[in-house]
């Protein structure tokens, strides 16, 4: 479709796009007149033809004569053959006395020129065919754009007004700690279908229909559901239940149906990927302590039961004839198990702003419980009871415990530091180990002196690195002025069940009478640290 002045024109008083819209604007507009019949083939053409076209259009006027001038070559040639008699000559053409060329070399010519005409016009026509015309209106999702962007940690993050360098600052963002893939940022057309999705999942429980959540939606939202159906990957459960036998792969045929056909048997939780990562890359961007720690997806169950072993030993001085002692296994196999726990939050949400929501829901939703997931996963990594909560840094068993005596000094950061082993300062591990405090005891140890009498700083000025001892100093407002910890984060296993669990309801005086709905999301972690060894803590730092 050539988009002329006339057809903008003819659009803009003819429908209720203007002229000054954009080109894809008033196309849709055109191709939408030609489907109701408003504007037809013949008007349509009369308004689409430019200057060039006219000049085409003569030239395959000239081609159709061509036809014609072949047709009736052909037909000479059927009538007689000059071959048929060797003795006989050709005519000549009395005003230049040449010969005129056999009718075969007519037709040779005529048919070179054919050939050159249609390369020149870039006519695809065959002998007695038209060119069809086609009109095909965009789908939904062909109106965003599907670039994405290489997703980086950020140079700098931040936890309220303070900000400070990121741990990770330039690196990709993988979607399982440093094992997984790379993740990207979210192209429009991934914004546009968690959007979709979200109002989708909403609707469907606020109705407790799938099949009737569907049809009420917005047709372009339905189209976008539909795209996502056939072409994006999806993750989850097919049968409703805790194993995720979805993983990042097209919905089946049955599982399509089942998304949106409440008839269909069984049940379908699964959610887009592009989903799940906008939900995710949140946490992993602007962490403090969760981009640190070692994230093992999992796909079913609420316990993880796992080992872990001792270290054999062995021995000189062996001679002949003494048998070699044997190591003792008591106690080298011990269990490793982990309790997954859930994670709730929730919000109210004016029903009227659901039903004229925006196609950047999923963004909004995102940075909804992206930040607050981010700030209860840093809490339960440093102090979870390991109860209700994933166990946390500063409670950990077996643990190095180091006594502060109630005063901040060099010499007790230095027994942190060297509490812990230089055996797990592996190389792959290294850019993990981090002193943790709150703001408080961070302050405290950039203001020791050099001396009594000198003030200058033994940390330096620097105090916006969130550095110490060489040492990124991790800020976690969880932990009590008291508690001061030295760990190697990678050696923190925290296991995530993936995707995000929507609940709603409108019931109840207070929702009814606001007009609202309360959305609850879940999540589901559970984590500890691998071994005591990698961590040296106290609780006796100043009060």
């Amino acid at each position: 479709m050539k988009l002329t002045a006339g057809l903008r024109k003819w659009v803009s008083a003819n429908t209720s796009v203007k002229a000054d819209e954009s080109d894809d604007a008033i196309t849709q507009a055109a191709a939408s007149a030609l489907v109701k019949g408003v504007l037809t083939i013949e008007e349509f053409t009369a308004l689409s033809t430019t200057e060039e076209d006219k000049e085409a259009g003569e030239i395959k006027n000239a081609l159709a004569e061509l036809k014609s001038a072949l047709a009736d070559i052909k037909g000479l040639s059927t009538k007689k053959d000059p071959e048929d008699s060797k003795d006989e000559k050709e005519p000549k053409d009395e005003k230049k006395g040449a010969e005129v060329p056999k009718a075969k070399d007519q037709k040779g010519i005529l048919e070179k020129m054919l050939i050159s005409i249609h390369q020149s016009t870039g006519s695809d026509e065959s002998d007695g065919e038209e060119k069809g015309f086609s009109v095909r209106v965009k789908e939904a999702a062909e109106q965003y754009s599907s670039t994405k962007s290489s997703m980086v940690y950020p140079e700098m993050t931040s936890r309220g007004a303070v900000m400070k360098a990121h741990p990770l600052a330039g690196q990709p963002v993988k979607d399982f700690s440093g094992s997984g893939r790379t993740l990207d940022n979210p192209s429009e057309r991934d914004k546009a279908i968690a959007g979709a999705y979200a109002k989708f999942a909403v609707n469907s429980a606020r109705l407790r229909s799938k099949s009737l959540a569907f049809q009420q939606m917005p047709q372009h939202d339905k189209e976008l559901i539909l795209y996502a159906m056939e072409n994006e990957k999806w993750g989850g459960a097919s049968d409703g239940g805790d194993y995720a036998d979805i993983k990042d792969r097209r919905l089946t045929p049955s599982e399509q149906k089942a998304l949106i056909d409440d008839a269909t048997s069984g049940g379908l939780e699964a959610a887009p990927i592009v989903f799940d990562d906008m939900i995710i890359s949140a946490p992993l961007l602007y962490g403090e302590l969760f981009p640190l720690v070692n994230v093992v997806p999992l796909d079913r169950g609420r316990r993880v039961e796992g080992v872990q072993t001792g270290v054999v030993t062995g021995a000189w001085g062996g001679v002949d004839d003494t048998a070699i002692t044997l190591f003792t296994t008591t106690s080298y196999v011990s269990a490793f198990d982990t309790t997954i726990h859930r994670w709730e939050g929730a919000i109210r949400v004016g029903l009227d702003f659901l039903g004229d929501t925006p196609i950047d829901f999923g963004q909004h939703l995102t940075s909804q419980y992206g930040e607050r997931l981010l700030e209860d996963l840093d809490d339960v990594i440093a102090t979870g009871n390991g109860t209700t909560q994933p166990e946390g840094v500063t409670v950990k068993t077996g643990a190095t415990a180091v006594a502060w005596g109630g005063a901040t000094s060099l010499g007790n950061y230095e027994s942190l530091r060297f509490g812990v082993h230089k055996r797990e300062h592996r190389s792959n591990l290294i850019a993990s180990a981090v002193f943790l405090g709150n703001e408080t005891s961070y302050q405290r140890a950039r203001a020791l002196p050099v001396g009594a009498s000198d003030a200058r700083r033994l940390g330096g000025m620097d105090y916006s690195s969130y550095t110490w001892m060489e040492r990124p100093y991790k800020i976690n407002e969880s932990m009590a002025n008291t508690s001061v910890a030295y760990a190697i984060m990678a050696r923190y296993r925290m296991y995530r069940r993936r995707g995000l669990t929507i609940r709603t309801s409108t019931e109840g005086d207070t929702l009814i009478r606001a007009n609202e709905m309360l959305l609850v999301a879940t999540a589901r972690y559970g984590g500890q640290m691998e071994r005591g060894a990698c961590i040296a803590r106290t609780t006796t730092a100043p009060a």
